[in-house]
């Protein structure tokens, strides 16, 4: 995986290409004169960037020739006498965010609002407490019969977007006849439809009965490939019909927007996946269940992987677990990795760190790790498919 990229050497003269116009001069990555551009105006970048599949070499080059946003299409350092194109109206796929960059949104929850309530009751335990992680979200589906049940999960993070995988809208083992209709906030024992629990005073703590909310849209990432085995780019948003009131028991969970966070590794900490145990074809607990499972390399995973024909991207995926009957399929398919963390400041918030993907088959195998979407190389693509 690389997180480094050189820094691009800038200075401003006028555009050969662009005549009348300031142009933005920088150094490619090979170290030749280029003009920092919109990525759909440099034809040479953007003939690699519609490459299927991308190589690794290639993907590595978008990304350290990176220079900039326009709004939220990349722009890169394109070599000079290279021919600009007209701007396609496609859009291109979204690169990880740039070394050093602010992911900026005003649709997404300030650090006072998400992630917050629940830091002191992590490691209480298999069963979540109550009111914990309550961004949980379970993803209803309609099937052709008129029944109805949930069998994916998903995280809220904002007041009208569910963060889930894309294997849930579209995977080769959903069946094409279901419709996810409606996903449930503030749930805790999906068999009750009041919870209430004991306290250590021995006295009765009820939430609120949980809330069912209309999906109006569902965006699955425009790479992701159902069929493809290595599950690259198992990432989704659902928009909810309509915004949600946040509570104790409805919280939305924060997504990493600086720098630090963007880039963070978390190889050999420990994260937490919390859901009910909901898949496409398996429906394990009525309780809310939570589990610590320690991330592994890059080189590990691939290792791994390697033996079943995956070939896993550092970029685009990370991996935890691996300790035999402990897996994220305690979890939910599409649920969350989450951590604890700060950024920068005194607040300690819970983030959404990967989004449950994939695993061994059965589950929690000895020394095979579950696979998640990393959550920081899709902020780009999440945030430009945030709508008011």
């Amino acid at each position: 995986m690389h997180n480094l990229k050189p820094k691009l050497e800038k200075w401003s003269t006028t555009s050969s290409t662009h005549p009348g116009k300031v142009a933005d001069y920088c150094r490619t990555p090979n170290r030749e004169q280029g003009e920092c551009m919109v990525i759909t105006s440099c034809e040479p970048l953007y003939n690699i960037l519609k490459e299927r599949p991308i190589s690794s070499y290639n993907a590595d080059l978008l990304r350290r020739s990176q220079c900039g946003f326009v709004g939220t299409l990349p722009k890169v350092c394109c070599p000079l006498g290279t021919q600009p194109v007209q701007p396609s109206t496609e859009e291109p796929e979204f690169l990880p965010p740039a070394e050093g960059e602010f992911i900026e949104s005003n649709l997404l929850p300030p650090t006072n609002v998400c992630g917050t309530g629940t830091q002191d009751k992590i490691y209480g335990g298999q069963k979540a407490q109550l009111d914990e992680f309550p961004w949980m979200a379970l993803v209803e589906y309609l099937k052709p019969n008129g029944q109805k049940g949930f069998y994916c999960g998903g995280v809220l993070i904002n007041s009208k977007y569910i963060l889930t995988a894309a294997h849930c809208l579209k995977g080769k083992d959903l069946p094409k006849n279901w419709q996810i209709v409606s996903v449930r906030l503030g749930e805790y024992n999906t068999d009750t439809d009041v919870d209430c629990v004991v306290t250590k005073n021995n006295r009765q703590l009820c939430a609120p009965p949980a809330v069912n909310v209309p999906v109006e849209d569902r965006i699955a990432h425009e790479e992701y490939q159902p069929q493809d085995i290595n599950q690259y780019h198992d990432i989704a948003l659902l928009r909810l019909a309509r915004e949600v009131k946040f509570s104790d028991y409805i919280r939305p969970i924060c997504l990493p927007r600086v720098p630090t966070l963007l880039s963070k590794s978390y190889v050999n900490k420990n994260l937490i996946v919390a859901g009910w145990g909901k898949t496409e074809n398996r429906s394990e607990s009525n309780i809310k269940l939570k589990l610590e499972v320690p991330v592994k390399s890059d080189s590990v995973c691939t290792n791994t992987y390697t033996r079943a024909r995956v070939q896993l991207n550092g970029d685009y995926q990370i991996c935890a677990g691996g300790r035999s009957g402990q897996d994220s399929c305690r979890g939910d398919s599409g649920g969350p990795l989450m951590t604890l963390d700060t950024s920068g400041g005194s607040e300690i918030n819970w983030y959404s760190i990967g989004v449950v993907s994939f695993g061994p088959s059965p589950c929690g195998m000895e020394n095979w790790p579950g696979v998640y979407t990393k959550v920081a190389n899709y902020m780009p693509w999440i945030v430009q498919k945030l709508k008011p």
